[in-house]
This record gives C-alpha cells, structure tokens and sequence, in this order.
C-alpha cells in the first residue's frame, strides 16, 4: 500500500478548520495541568498518558465527525490504567532502545506510535496488549510515518522561528495528519486479520 502524504495532509487541513481554537484551549489546559504536576515527577508521570489518550480521542473525533468537543479532551481520565501503563512502558522502551543508539529509539517510538488510537478504539485492550498491536500494525509502516512526520520540517522551523506560536495552527495540523495516517493503515485488512496478541 502505498500512502499519499499530500492526501493525507489536505484531508488534515480540511479537518482541523473550525477546530484550531479548541484544540488550542485543550492544549493551554493540559499544559496548566501538567505544569502543576511537574512539581513531583509521580504526578506529571502519572498523567501524562490519559492527557495523550485524550488528546488522541479529540483528534479521531475532528476526523471522523468534523468537529471536536473540548470535553472529549478528558475522557482519558476514563482509561486511567490503560493509558499510564501504555505511557509508562512505551517510555521505558523507547529509552531502552535509545541507550543503544538514536536511530534503535527513533524506529521504538515508531512501533508504539499507534498504541493510543488503538487504546482510543478497542477500550477492552490491556496498555501492553495495545502496544504489542501497535507493533503489528506498523510492520512495514514505520519508514512511511517516518517520511511522514520528516515532510514537516519546515512547519517545525517556522514553530522555532516564531517562538511556538505557529504551533497554534501546525500542532493540530501534524496530530490530524497522523491521525488520518492511522485511519488509512486500520483500514486496509488489519482489522480484519484479527490478529491475536501474544
């Protein structure tokens, strides 16, 4: 299969118009939240997952609906267990592979990248399980994500140049670009393969 970046990325720009600001207020809350907890090192770890679930179900929600809800942002909550888990192992190996070198790192994050939109679909899944399908889902898909996230380049320049303010609008650009990544690899028969988790 072979994926369409620029398609990809029109269907991203189309979607997230109308939904900047809200994804920008869910963005200010969760910063609030995180800054707070950062004052002990367990509670920003602690939620750091259900704030990335839930920042993935707004964004499945822009895509599939048209119009996310900022209240959709905290359903992560939800999935407390889940998502701290996924997010505690997916950090550990990521860092694991990195002590080998960058690039190990860089291919570990990629294998996990869908971990959150399958926690996000199939609710039931354990945070390991989601991220061994995570793994499964992206054989043969890590060097297209890769190519993918690399065509932003010049949108992450412009973030640094204008101090993060062009992340207003390039944030939820990427995130809708990626979310469309997966919506297109779910549904070319790996669902349908109902692969089982080891």
């Amino acid at each position: 299969m072979i994926i369409d970046r620029i398609e990809l990325k029109t269907a991203a720009k189309k979607q997230i118009s109308g939904n900047i600001l809200t994804y920008f207020g869910l963005g200010i809350i969760f910063g609030l939240i995180l800054s707070v907890a950062s004052f002990t090192f367990l509670g920003e770890l602690l939620l750091i997952g259900p704030l990335y679930l839930g920042e993935t179900l707004f964004m499945l929600e822009v895509v599939r609906k048209g119009k996310g809800q900022l209240e959709t942002g905290f359903m992560g909550f939800k999935q407390f267990g889940t998502s701290f888990v996924a997010s505690f192992l997916t950090g550990i190996f990521v860092f694991l592979w990195s002590l080998l070198f960058v690039i190990p790192g860089i291919i570990a994050s990629l294998k996990y990248s869908m971990t959150y939109y399958i926690i996000a679909d199939e609710p039931e899944l354990s945070g390991y399980e989601a991220m061994k399908k995570s793994k499964k889902m992206m054989d043969g898909h890590k060097s297209e994500l890769f190519v993918l996230l690399l065509s932003f380049f010049w949108w992450y320049l412009l973030c640094f140049v204008t101090c993060g303010i062009a992340a207003i609008y390039v944030g939820p650009y990427i995130k809708a670009t990626v979310t469309n990544f997966y919506e297109k690899i779910k549904n070319t028969g790996f669902e349908q393969q109902k692969l089982l988790t080891e």
